[in-house]
């Protein structure tokens, strides 16, 4: 009875020390990249699709800004919504899902550990862990990425246990990990087989074919039902999105990449500016490791084809996205604590004393791009004014142009919002061509002929299967400044949202009929004096505070 009790306790220590704050950072406030200043600006697309399913949106093809979210599979969407239809809609509630995640993959890193080297090992790869900055971030944010991670931890420690998979156990256990790694983030899900197969091949061993076709036959029995109501009902949205653009366009030739940096030094870089301590203690294990490989030592193949599979994840697909290093910080932290760890410190106690000395130390230095935070991230600045406009509850369509909000406002019970951008490259084109076809993006001349472009962008909709004109134009795109002013002076029966270039091009007897709220030095909201807008769908729910 002992055993079960430490084990609850373990997973309650490790929720308390990845949870503290959660509820506080705002939708997409924390950095998913602090080196380029990048924010999570993904979890408002996610809490947009969660909090549909939460209010009574359809759950097998989830949605956002009216159109199909079919670029992504479901899971942490159906989570989400899920945990917000049980708790109510907050912050809280919306990242529960991958708090509960990132505890169950900390702990298998502990029992990892522990029965393969000693439990003092075990604490140090959990406080390698829980203070890496990468891990405890993408344990707080709803994000994709932490469901994957636990996803290989839980197919991986499965295999380590029965390296045949002989037990029917261990077959439906890896089978259901795969699953859940697939559904959570596509091909990605299937990266432990390719650890498997490398271990075999560095361990000299035969791979168990039988049990991991198995295993594969119990994935496809749980992922094929949604795949295939896709492929039956949406075949062109779900080859287009979760196919062509998410893994050939993204995967191989993205259109635009977050930074000027090679993907060798793209990641490494970061690896080493928000770790330094696991950085040093990997590339002093690195080493030991391969000897343990040559020496024949199969947990050590097993590690080290974790870490290389990881890593040329990372330079296959080509899109270069810091979360997606979050997969390399499992093997890392156990072989670090494995393998490194025993070198440079005789006693393990001290050890461990010393690793959660640095835990506080990062846990101090917030501020800085190897500290943690804790929820201490400032969130963004315009949140509170579409925070404002959503409580005024109007029924005029919003246009957001050139919006600093990370789509915050997509999250929010507003009428309707097109957000309009000064686009004379047409780069959003190329993220997503078929956009423009459907209607989503349409130029400023096609929004301000709506109503004669409206009817054939509803056909090709219906042809791809969307029964409603929600999505139409929420992108607009301005080849110039001019073209932006001009939508100002046509559309007097819509809102705002402004910067000051902008304002200062408008005419003053425009201003004067419209409500000018003057939000800081940079931006403003002209509201129409009337409501006479296009009747958009009523409002389903109120937002809470903690939102």
């Amino acid at each position: 009875m002992a055993r079960p009790l430490q084990i609850v306790g373990l997973s309650l220590l490790i929720l308390l020390i990845l949870g503290i704050g959660i509820q506080d950072a705002g939708l997409a406030g924390v950095f998913s990249d602090r080196l380029s200043g990048v924010h999570t600006q993904d979890e408002t697309t996610y809490a947009s699709g969660a909090v549909s399913l939460a209010t009574g949106s359809g759950w097998l093809t989830p949605t956002v800004l009216g159109r199909f979210y079919l670029v992504k599979p479901p899971l942490l969407i159906w989570l989400s919504g899920l945990s917000m239809s049980v708790f109510g809609i907050s912050r809280f509630a919306l990242r529960l899902p991958v708090l509960a995640a990132a505890t169950l993959a900390t702990l298998f890193l502990f029992l990892w550990s522990e029965r393969r080297y000693s439990r003092w090992a075990g604490v140090a790869t959990v406080l390698l862990a829980v203070s890496n900055p990468l891990w405890h971030t993408f344990s707080r944010v709803c994000y994709t990425d932490m469901l994957l991670a636990f996803a290989m931890i839980g197919a991986l420690w499965t295999f380590d246990r029965d390296e045949n998979l002989a037990q029917a156990r261990s077959i439906f256990l890896f089978g259901g990990f795969l699953a859940i790694g697939l559904m959570a983030k596509n091909i990605a899900g299937l990266l432990p087989l390719a650890v498997v197969l490398l271990a075999c091949l560095f361990s000299r061993r035969r791979p168990p074919m039988a049990n991991l076709g198995k295993s594969c036959a119990v994935m496809a029995l749980l992922v094929s039902p949604w795949h295939l109501y896709q492929i039956i009902s949406h075949p062109r949205w779900f080859w287009t999105d979760y196919v062509k653009i998410q893994l050939f366009e993204f995967g191989l030739k993205p259109p635009a990449q977050p930074s000027a940096d090679g993907s060798v030094w793209f990641y490494l870089k970061r690896f080493v500016l928000t770790d330094p301590l696991l950085a040093w203690l990997s590339a002093l294990a690195l080493p030991l490791l391969v000897r343990a490989v040559r020496v024949g030592k199969r947990e050590a193949a097993l590690l080290l084809s974790w870490i290389l599979a990881a890593g040329g994840a990372l330079l296959v697909f080509q899109y270069r996205n810091l979360p997606y290093l979050v997969y390399s910080i499992p093997p890392l932290c156990i072989a670090a604590a494995a393998y490194a760890v025993p070198r440079i410190a005789r006693r393990p106690q001290y050890a461990v004393l010393a690793l959660a000395a640095v835990f506080c130390f990062k846990a101090a230095g917030d501020s800085h791009v190897w500290g943690l935070q804790f929820g201490s991230a400032a969130p963004i600045s315009s949140a509170k004014w579409f925070r404002w406009y959503a409580e005024q509850q109007r029924p005029n369509e919003l246009v957001a142009v050139n919006s600093d909000d990370e789509f915050y406002a997509t999250a929010l019970p507003i009428a309707k919002i097109h957000y309009c951008y000064l686009d004379p490259g047409q780069m959003a084109r190329r993220y997503a061509p078929h956009y423009a076809y459907l209607g989503i993006t349409v130029d400023t001349e096609q929004f301000n002929n709506l109503q004669l472009w409206e009817p054939k962008f509803r056909e090709r909709l219906l042809e791809w299967g969307l029964h409603t004109v929600s999505p139409i134009a929420t992108n607009i795109m301005a080849p110039s400044s001019n073209e932006i002013v001009h939508l100002v002076e046509t559309h007097v029966h819509s809102d705002f949202y402004l910067p000051a270039n902008i304002i200062a091009q408008l005419s003053d007897d425009l201003l004067s009929a419209r409500r000018v709220v003057r939000l800081s030095a940079d931006r403003y909201f002209v509201l129409a004096l009337d409501s006479q807008a296009r009747q958009f769908l009523p409002l389903r729910w109120k937002m809470p505070l903690d939102w």
